[in-house]
């Protein structure tokens, strides 16, 4: 499926890129989201005509996920005080959605999707580190330590 892209999207390409994605992910990730529209010749021209205004939204996301960067570069680390086993391991899990909702609470609004987390969640206690991606461009990491309740 080729797709013009209506902004910068990670791992894959720049605003006005022409690329080519797998049907399922353009469907259903790039089309519903507004990242992208079908490449086809009037889709091009209306891109052409609103390439200077595209251009110019994408310059406030990216000032913007540059403020949320500054903001969340400031805090430390994030606490979870979480029930252990009594083999040590937690009841439950902290993923992205727990990950997210503590930093929502702290004042630092961040979405699920932008909580980067390839070796899935966190099932023990100790210190990890969490990539945070804010845009295309912007990226960060945040501490986050899970420690028992009677520690």
């Amino acid at each position: 499926m080729k797709l013009i892209l209506l902004e910068n999207v990670y791992n894959l390409g720049d605003l006005g890129d022409t690329v080519s994605v797998s049907p399922g992910y353009g469907r259903n990730f790039l089309l519903p989201r507004g990242k992208a529209v079908p490449a086809t010749a009037a889709n091009v021209k209306k891109f052409e005509a609103q390439r200077d205004e595209l251009m110019r939204q994408a310059n406030e996301k990216q000032a913007a996920a540059e403020a949320r960067k500054e903001a969340i570069d400031a805090v430390e680390e994030i606490r979870f005080e979480v029930a252990l086993s009594p083999e040590g391991r937690l009841y439950g899990s902290i993923g992205p959605q727990e990950i997210s909702a503590r930093l929502t609470d702290m004042g630092l609004p961040v979405e699920k999707v932008e909580v980067d987390m390839p070796d899935g969640p966190f099932r023990e206690p100790g210190e990890f580190e969490v990539n945070l991606i804010l845009h295309a461009e912007v990226q960060t990491a945040i501490k986050v330590t899970v420690i028992g309740e009677d520690e």
